[in-house]
């Protein structure tokens, strides 16, 4: 921990020697997807409760103010903690210049929010719009102000504490955005909650990693560079993430905003349970194997084909059952959130051939790359959720949104090629027996659906029944594809299944 952290008396372990780089890359993000997929699931639950007992039309107001604070954030983005894992020696300055930085980040997000929350309310005819951007502003304000010290465990590939904070400030979140919706009926249980979650993560930063503030820059100059690029990337990055919400804010009424906007955060849930922690782990891994290049093209392409091969059958899932997911769990008043569902699911599917590609770049340090392919998708994306949302409306922004994943799946996979020297053809074979194990997955899922499951049977049970289906048809295809094609040592079967048959081996041992 950094308590009064002085060199002599508590030395930070800014260079650990990374014995086996990939089994603590496997066990950090394990660890971290486990935490966060617990975290996930409080918001999840949180989301259900108030979907019952709020309006489609709250949830477009919240969506709209929520965009603009994610936006703003995004401007004055700074990655401090990544800075702090990629440096190769970290001090107690490098510590107090991150606290500076992210404290006068917050605080500058904090007033111009309130600025522009007056002039936003008018631009999109809502008076509701100027109190809850007011009130949001807050959230950011307290992130800046979160502990640096968490960025010290991360470099060791420890996420425990992180994991903490996460669940105190959802759980805590979850009980006031119940409480807040229960008495007031209002869309301000969801702002309660994105609040209390912010404040609960700062002050239990402290508790469990002690750090006393100190304002100083002194170590600016080994931040400049790295925040230069990432922070333009981040800012382009977030337009992209939320410009399909602030089109449809113009052009579709509040209610349609609320279908598309709950769709579109249930879809999210599992990139953000599983997906947006691995890259933390893999940052460090690569950073750790970035002095030997097959080392760490094979942790790359391993990570790659293992988050894939993860999140695969839950997006098709997540598809192939909207249906049910709205009527069984969210109410009949969601029911245009069904097709957006369906189709908000694929984007992230093919974004998953090509998942990792922000820690790669980083982990090169060749962060223009990053500003450059974030701009490329700002370019792409413009031009088509607008014109597709003109015209079509929400369901015209959930085709451009897989248009431009398809594209910038293009993209990633070329740039990918460039870095580490890994070919399309090389991506494909890698994830053939992923992607055929999902198509018969999909295949069981609609064929049962249709044609044994009987209609006259409880939401719940058709879900459970079909949810299974589809899982366990996936892992057997998988299995049965794995062993057609020569049980190859190396490929991510062989090493779950060498896994599970050593965990098996000592259990039975231990009998």
């Amino acid at each position: 921990m950094i308590n009064n952290l002085e060199p002599e008396n508590a030395p930070i372990p800014e260079q650990e020697t990374f014995t086996n780089v990939g089994a603590k890359a496997a066990r950090g993000a394990a660890f971290l997807v486990g935490a966060k997929l617990l975290g996930r699931f409080l918001d999840f639950v949180s989301l259900v409760v108030l979907t019952h007992l709020l309006l489609p039309a709250d949830f477009g107001v919240v969506s709209l103010a929520m965009s603009v604070i994610y936006l703003t954030e995004a401007i004055f983005e700074l990655p401090l903690s990544q800075a702090l894992v990629v440096l190769e020696t970290i001090d107690k300055d490098h510590l107090d210049t991150a606290f500076t930085l992210s404290f006068l980040r917050g605080s500058i997000i904090c007033v111009l929010v309130f600025l522009i929350s007056l002039p936003f309310s008018i631009l999109y005819h809502d008076s509701r719009l100027f109190p809850l951007l007011m009130a949001l502003s807050l959230a950011p304000a307290l992130r800046g102000m979160q502990s640096p010290g968490l960025a010290l465990y991360a470099k060791r590939l420890d996420f425990s504490r992180e994991c903490i904070i996460d669940f105190l400030g959802k759980f805590g979140a979850l009980i006031v955005a119940v409480f807040v919706a229960i008495t007031t009926r209002s869309y301000w249980a969801v702002a309660a909650a994105t609040i209390t979650s912010t404040a609960f993560g700062m002050i239990v930063s402290y508790v469990i990693s002690p750090y006393k503030p100190h304002f100083t820059l002194s170590r600016w100059s080994d931040f400049r560079n790295f925040l230069g690029w990432s922070s333009g990337g981040q800012i382009i990055s977030a337009i992209n993430w939320q410009y399909d919400r602030l089109i449809l804010g113009r052009l579709v009424p509040p209610q349609t905003l609320g279908a598309f906007s709950i769709a579109s955060d249930l879809v999210g849930i599992p990139s953000q349970a599983i997906i947006a922690p691995l890259s933390r782990p893999l940052l460090s891994a690569l950073v750790a194997r970035r002095d030997n290049l097959d080392h760490f093209r094979n942790l790359y392409q391993l990570s790659n084909a293992s988050v894939f091969m993860i999140i695969l059958p839950i997006f098709i899932e997540m598809s192939a059952l909207s249906s049910e997911i709205v009527h069984t769990i969210l109410g009949p008043k969601w029911e245009k959130s069904i097709t957006y569902i369906s189709l908000l699911a694929i984007p992230p599917i093919l974004a998953g051939l090509a998942e990792g590609i922000s820690a790669l770049v980083m982990a090169f340090k060749k962060n223009h790359l990053y500003m450059r392919l974030n701009s490329l998708e700002f370019a792409f994306k413009i031009p088509i959720v607008t014109s597709a949302s003109y015209f079509f409306g929400a369901l015209g922004a959930c085709w451009a949104r897989i248009c431009v994943a398809f594209i910038m799946m293009l993209v990633y996979l070329s740039t990918t090629k460039t870095l580490i020297k890994v070919s399309y053809g090389e991506v494909f074979f890698q994830n053939w027996r992923t992607c055929l194990a999902g198509i018969l997955s999909w295949l069981s899922i609609e064929s049962t659906k249709w044609y044994l499951l009987p209609s006259s049977w409880p939401g719940i049970i058709k879900l459970f029944i079909l949810g299974s289906t589809g899982l366990i048809v996936y892992v057997l295809a998988l299995l049965a594809l794995w062993a057609l094609n020569g049980k190859k040592p190396g490929s991510v079967e062989a090493r779950v299944v060498g896994i599970c048959m050593s965990k098996l081996g000592r259990n039975r041992a231990l009998i």
